[in-house]
């Protein structure tokens, strides 16, 4: 899940290779089931092929053996009064003019004869089969009704002339498919990565466009207008909030003086308070605006240690009035390639946040360096393990009857980090501490 709530992975349906290969191989059953269809179909409609075919199909068990075996001479699944013998020359000559089939006397050849009976049919016919090099004339013959004396015939031609050839054509088809269908979701597969790369802090992401397959290609640049519009949306959202942000501030402040001027009273402290909450929450918007804005040039170097006297100075009364100790320490080289006024945010932000969560008379001690860095510590009751995935959220605030915060101000410094190429982590010491760490990018000279 991510923090929208939005599953990473959709439902586990079949893959489009799936799917084609699938109706491929229901297309491939349907193929087979029609020659099937059709070799049964043209082989009961001629029943002198069947004869002839199964005569053939019976010889060639005996093209093996010198002696007819018991299998053989029971014949195929129901014949009746089926007989196999091997025969002379003569027997055959004499046979031969029988059915007409002989071009000219003493020539000896295969033949098949079909003839009504009262039962059915009569198969009479002779087989020529080598044996240990040597010809031999096997005669045949028995009797029958209906299809079933040619079941043998019928599945041999379905192997031989069905299931064989489908066989590889379905191996080869299939290994096109898995080509053919891979080499098209490439693009796809390259898309969704492209997709969930994509931050909300990086409107200016867009998918890479392909050429080729002209669907894959609508859909990619499909997807980056509606980005472009969806960055479009964004930004005006961002400049109502900065605006907004920029009008109230004055407004504010005159209801702030106006306020001064009233004399002591128990509802001038609570209109007070209640300003000052939304002028802080105002300068927040504004910091939070400016944050996603912000672009830092590599050239500005900037001193942590020098801007973060700066703000400790600046914020001291602040928290002195809360009977709070500010304490700030300089390590080392600290200087960064960085944005002063964001970076007075930052530190700002901090000490804020540590003055809000840790309660009592604690101290507050704010380091820069050593090297690109700063931190801010407190020593209050740290911060749990359900919490720590959320503290960067913006708006996001544990209870909001404690506090009177808006939940901006650590998404605030996570934005300005990022900005800088850097980044903010937490760290909880023993001793129900929390400590926030800012690193930087370092200057050349560093």
């Amino acid at each position: 899940m991510d923090k929208a709530g939005n599953r990473k992975r959709g439902p586990t349906g079949p893959t489009l290779f799936r799917q084609i290969a699938t109706r491929l191989a229901g297309f491939t059953l349907l193929f087979a089931l029609l020659d099937v269809a059709i070799v049964v179909f043209t082989y009961s409609s001629q029943p002198e092929s069947l004869a002839q075919e199964l005569l053939t199909l019976e010889a060639g068990k005996a093209q093996s053996a010198t002696a007819l075996a018991p299998d053989f001479l029971a014949g195929p699944p129901g014949a009746e009064r089926w007989s196999a013998r091997y025969v002379d020359q003569q027997e055959v000559a004499a046979a031969q003019p029988m059915i007409g089939s002989v071009s000219s006397p003493g020539t000896l050849m295969d033949w098949t004869r079909r003839e009504r009976v009262p039962a059915g049919y009569r198969i009479t016919g002779v087989r020529s089969v080598v044996q240990d090099g040597q010809r031999r004339w096997l005669f045949m013959q028995f009797e029958g009704d209906g299809i079933r004396p040619y079941v043998p015939v019928i599945v041999n031609e379905i192997v031989q002339h069905v299931a064989l050839p489908l066989i590889p054509l379905s191996a080869l088809l299939l290994l096109f498919n898995v080509v053919a269908v891979r080499r098209v979701l490439t693009p796809l597969k390259r898309a969704e990565a492209e997709v969930d790369a994509l931050h909300p802090e990086n409107g200016l992401s867009r998918l890479s466009e392909v050429t080729e397959p002209r669907e894959v290609n609508t859909l990619v640049r499909a997807v980056n207008r509606a980005l472009t519009r969806l960055d479009e949306s964004m930004a005006i959202l961002r400049g109502f909030t900065a605006n907004a942000a920029h009008e109230l501030r004055t407004p504010l402040s005159i209801m702030q003086l106006s306020l001064d001027r009233l004399p002591p009273s128990e509802v001038r402290d609570e209109l007070q308070a209640d300003t000052q909450h939304m002028t802080r929450l105002v300068g927040q918007m504004l910091d939070l605006a400016q944050a996603d804005a912000l672009a830092v040039e590599p050239c500005m170097l900037v001193d942590l240690a020098e801007i973060g006297r700066d703000v400790v100075a600046m914020m001291a009364p602040k928290v002195f009035a809360a009977n709070r100790d500010l304490r700030f320490e300089a390590n080392g080289e600290t200087m960064v390639l960085g944005h002063a006024e964001a970076i007075t945010r930052i530190y700002r932000n901090l000490i804020d946040n540590a003055l809000a969560h840790a309660p009592g008379d604690t101290p507050i001690d704010v380091t820069a360096g050593p090297g690109p860095q700063l931190s801010v510590r407190d020593y209050g009751h740290g911060i749990s393990d359900e919490d720590l995935p959320h503290i960067f959220e913006r708006f996001w605030r544990k209870d909001r009857r404690k506090t009177d915060g808006a939940g901006l101000g650590l998404g605030i410094v996570q934005r300005l980090a990022q900005a800088h190429g850097g980044a903010v982590t937490v760290e909880r010491p023993a001793g129900h501490r929390t400590l926030f760490r800012v690193s930087f990018a370092a200057s050349p000279q560093a």
